[in-house]
């Protein structure tokens, strides 16, 4: 009987089969790979996994908004790894991590962009001068349309023209 029981048990595979030990290989390199854009900026690989964890937790167009404004700059891997930081600073653990504040300021160039395709509605901007509205809308958020409003209105030759000197005349004499 002792023969009978032990022909038919198979033996125990206590963790894992051999079958299940080929299919399941991980490593830091596997799963998702972020977008190109992103992942171009990403110098240490091993930092994969926070990528993919931030698009998780639905900050994919944060990320490639900020791989959009890294392209700009002199090191865009090295600023986007520092926008991107998001444990605390030793020795700023009270304030808040770079992450946090690359939130802000997308939510902030989020509306500087609104604000700025208002402008561009309103008045006929020359190809060469949108960085120019763009400035004066960074500078004065919604009161910005208004100077466009404004200048739309009384100019009668250069509309554009108007609006510049109102939003950038302003300035230098609020500053005296």
């Amino acid at each position: 009987m002792a023969e009978h029981i032990g022909s038919t048990l198979k033996p125990l595979d206590f963790y894992r089969n051999r079958e299940s030990d080929s299919s399941s290989v991980t490593s830091i390199e596997g799963g998702q790979v972020p977008p190109k854009v992103i992942d171009d900026l990403i110098d240490n690989k091993m930092y994969r996994r926070k990528f993919n964890a931030l698009i998780r937790k639905g900050h994919l167009q944060d990320l490639l908004d900020l791989a959009e404004v890294a392209q700009g700059k002199d090191k865009p891997s090295h600023w986007f790894a520092r926008a991107t930081r998001t444990t605390p600073v030793p020795g700023n653990e009270n304030k808040p991590t770079f992450w946090d504040r690359s939130l802000k300021f997308l939510k902030r160039l989020r509306k500087v962009r609104h604000i700025a395709r208002e402008i561009g509605q309103r008045l006929k901007v020359p190809a060469n001068s949108e960085k120019a509205v763009f400035k004066a809308a960074w500078r004065h958020d919604e009161r910005a349309v208004q100077m466009a409003v404004t200048a739309a209105e009384t100019g009668r030759k250069h509309p554009f023209g108007l609006f510049c000197a109102i939003a950038f005349k302003s300035l230098a004499t609020q500053a005296v």
